[in-house]
């Protein structure tokens, strides 16, 4: 099973189209495993509706992406904030000096991972965030800015 651990800057381009938002679909479209962490089902929600209070979307289409962003989670494997997440994000936070929710997303696939038994030939850490990709490269992950992807 090949599984790709998506952070909210790898998960928000499916609602809005930015650079790598068709590499992004395109996982969707080919029904590869996904998963991620609560936090980032709750950063995308907050991206929506920021964008929602500034008026680049409107009601209706917050409302969509608001079902669409909860049927994709729905076929997550989640990584819940549990206290081993917590503790781990601690670690994550201290060894690597990351920001808190970096620390968290990072974390978390670190767990989903292991408890998975997931090789790190099946398991890639999907983000457009170049500090956390590198933490994630120096944890021993496989990465994927799909900015830089064709």
């Amino acid at each position: 099973m090949m599984l790709f651990y998506l952070d909210s800057s790898a998960w928000v381009k499916r609602y809005f189209r930015e650079l790598g938002s068709g590499w992004i679909n395109r996982q969707f479209e080919q029904e590869i495993v996904l998963g991620g962490s609560t936090l980032g089902l709750i950063e995308v929600t907050a991206t929506c509706a920021r964008k929602r209070t500034a008026g680049a979307i409107d009601a209706d289409r917050f409302q969509q992406i608001e079902t669409g962003l909860l049927d994709d989670w729905n076929g997550f494997f989640q990584m819940e904030l549990t206290s081993e997440v917590v503790q781990r994000s601690l670690e994550v936070a201290s060894t690597l000096g990351l920001r808190g929710a970096d620390s968290v997303h990072l974390a978390s696939a670190l767990l989903l991972q292991t408890q998975l038994g997931i090789s790190n030939h099946d398991f890639t850490f999907v983000s457009s965030d170049q500090e956390l990709n590198l933490a994630a490269r120096a944890a021993g992950l496989s990465v994927i800015d799909p900015e830089h992807t064709i």
